[in-house]
């Protein structure tokens, strides 16, 4: 796995014509001591970024994407445990099937939607980084 190598995942769906957005609450046990967030994960060896994804949306909430969108943004940031520059490209995925099965990693979600989605993000540095995303996936959508 590129440990240096990342992807940021914003799930949403389609509910009565209105996009709701995904929101993840991470498992204390897992030493992720925030609250809701997006799906993040790791690009492993010989996988692009978009697969990458796909593997984590379906990993972490059991439902395969139905539509992917690369949203030509990243973030950089150094990591606090490891000392290493990370670099995560964003991606927005689709899905239909509302019917999720979180992983070990997660132990509530919620949909909200897009004008409570930054709100509720835990790190400032990422609300203001999603609110530019936001505005980017809104015109792609």
């Amino acid at each position: 796995m590129n440990k240096s190598k990342k992807v940021w995942v914003i799930v949403y769906g389609i509910v009565d014509l209105e996009i709701k957005m995904l929101l993840l609450k991470p498992n204390p046990e897992f030493e992720m001591n925030y609250d809701y967030y997006v799906i993040t994960g790791g690009v492993e060896e010989n996988e692009t970024t978009e697969q990458a994804a796909i593997r984590e949306t379906s990993e972490e909430i059991g439902v395969m994407p139905v539509k992917i969108i690369k949203l030509e943004e990243t973030v950089a940031y150094i990591d606090r445990v490891s000392g290493m520059k990370m670099v995560e490209e964003c991606y927005a995925v689709e899905i239909e099937n509302f019917d999720l099965t979180l992983n070990e990693e997660h132990i509530d979600y919620k949909w909200v939607s897009i004008e409570r989605f930054t709100k509720l993000i835990w790190w400032e540095g990422s609300k203001n980084k999603l609110r530019d995303i936001i505005q980017k996936f809104k015109i792609l959508t």
